[in-house]
């Protein structure tokens, strides 16, 4: 499903009061703006540890679940 972002926030915008739309920015802009710093400094955990679900998690609200395909820490390790 491809879904086109511009015309679903102009569609929702009436509905939602104007302070709240702009909390809702500025906390939703903190949230990724925070990730995006966390997932600059965290290396990848082991493979199997309790960690590397919240990882993942943090990097794809950074948007960054392409950055760096090919650095060492996106790979899985082998033993």
């Amino acid at each position: 499903m491809d879904l086109d972002w511009q015309a679903f926030y102009t569609s929702i915008m009436p509905i939602i009061p104007a302070e709240l739309a702009s909390d809702l920015t500025v906390l939703g802009t903190f949230v990724v703006a925070s990730c995006a710093v966390a997932a600059r400094f965290w290396p990848r955990p082991a493979e199997g540890s309790k960690w590397l679900g919240l990882y993942n998690l943090v990097n794809h609200l950074a948007m960054n679940s392409r950055h760096a395909a090919n650095a060492d820490d996106t790979k899985p390790t082998q033993n």
